[in-house]
């Protein structure tokens, strides 16, 4: 049943057609009724007939000339209705005609056309036309229910047309609603990534480095520094795994693994500290309950921070002070600079700062970096325990005269130089 349904809706009828079927539908039915005798006379005759068939012929002409097919077939209505004296339905050629004026034509001028044809028919009518007032009035009545139907079928097909506007809009909404979230999803994996992997690959930079520096010298200190890239390796290789695999499972239920907090602080402390790092940090007695997403933003800026300080300060001393405040959460991470001693060069760039300046802008938070007056660096940020009351000073940065180039929404513009914190 469906597919003889849909056979149908595909069916397209030429117009042509359509309008010559109708129009000899109308003849027939007016050489029927006219064809009986009224009061002893037969009411078809051989002009009547020209009449009729004119009028079939006009009336095809209403899809191309919707006005001219309604002056022509109105002419033979009421030339019809004037010399024939006889009751017929020739009037419906004139109703099809001003269907289609009000189809094709714009507002002004089919109200026109229908009120000058109505005008014209009734003064005909009434003032030429022998018998009933009544019956001689049918033809302009005709017209304008022909017209009326006109009307509906247009509001009704703009009607249709705005629903299927409003469908594809919000078919197209729907489409941008699911790009957008791809892209902040791919965003979302690219922090992660950043943040899972960036100190590690720090970490087996640096170290790489000093092993190479100190292979002849000191085999034991290389032996060490390679221990410790191994090490490096091996935890990138496994969270990496872990993400990835993540990304394949798009249908089965993510792994419950728990986020970084600050509760993971030590042992993150430990790792750049085995690294080079002089990590000077105690940890706070009162920070009450936190929430998740203000401990994991925490932890990735001070990750973010000692890996910069690794990356672009290696031999430096690093201070991470925590504060609990009323409403909000206050954390700095303050270097001393590069140390003269350093022998590591940085290579690469990232975002480190513009990532971090984005973590923080998505609770609510403010974000401020910049150089030391006595030397050093320093990345402090403010973070709301209610995410989002902070929102109008978000991203309100100091910025560094070598870091990263990139303008983030909401923060200061930091310039490019040669030793810059990414």
């Amino acid at each position: 049943m469906d597919a003889v349904s849909q056979r149908w809706r595909g069916l397209r009828v030429p117009p042509l057609l359509v309008d010559g079927v109708l129009a000899l539908a109308i003849m027939v039915i007016t050489g029927i009724t006219l064809g009986h005798r009224l009061h002893g006379q037969v009411a078809l005759t051989l002009s009547g007939t020209v009449l009729i068939t004119a009028g079939g012929v006009f009336m095809m002409l209403r899809r191309p000339f919707p006005l001219t097919s309604l002056a022509l077939t109105s002419a033979v209505g009421i030339t019809y209705t004037i010399t024939q004296q006889a009751k017929s339905p020739i009037g419906l050629f004139m109703a099809c005609s001003a269907y289609m004026v009000v189809m094709r034509t714009e507002r002004r001028t089919r109200a026109v056309a229908i009120v000058s044809v109505m005008a014209v028919t009734v003064v005909a009518a009434a003032g030429y036309a022998g018998g009933e007032l009544f019956a001689n009035l049918m033809n302009g009545i005709v017209v304008l229910f022909g017209a009326a139907i006109g009307e509906a079928t247009r509001y009704r097909r703009a009607y249709l047309r705005e629903l299927e506007e409003r469908a594809l809009r919000a078919e197209q909404s729907r489409d941008e609603e699911a790009h957008r979230r791809v892209t902040e999803e791919r965003l979302r994996i690219a922090h992660e990534l950043h943040d899972v992997i960036a100190h590690h690959i720090a970490l087996i930079n640096v170290q790489s480095g000093v092993a190479a520096h100190v292979l002849r010298t000191q085999p034991a200190e290389a032996e060490h520094a390679l221990a410790l890239v191994r090490t490096g390796g091996r935890t990138v290789l496994q969270e990496l795994t872990v993400l990835l695999g993540v990304l394949r499972r798009s249908g089965s239920p993510l792994p419950t693994a728990p986020t970084p907090s600050l509760q993971d602080l030590d042992a993150l402390i430990k790792s750049f500290a085995a690294a080079g790092v002089q990590v000077k940090w105690d940890r706070p007695e009162a920070l009450g309950a936190l929430p998740d997403v203000i401990e994991l933003t925490a932890y990735r800026v001070i990750q973010e921070s000692l890996t910069n300080v690794l990356k672009h300060a290696p031999g430096a001393t690093a201070q991470v002070t925590i504060t609990r405040r009323p409403g909000s959460l206050s954390l700095s991470v303050v270097d001393t600079g590069r140390a003269a001693t350093a022998t590591v060069a940085h290579i690469g760039a990232g975002h480190g700062l513009v990532g971090m300046r984005e973590r923080v802008a998505a609770v609510g938070g403010r974000l401020t970096t910049g150089p030391e007056p006595a030397g050093g660096f320093a990345v402090r940020a403010v973070l709301p325990l209610e995410t989002g009351v902070m929102s109008d000073d978000q991203g309100v940065a100091g910025g560094r005269p070598d870091a990263d180039p990139e303008r983030v929404p909401g923060a200061g513009e930091l310039g490019a130089g040669p030793a810059g914190r990414r």
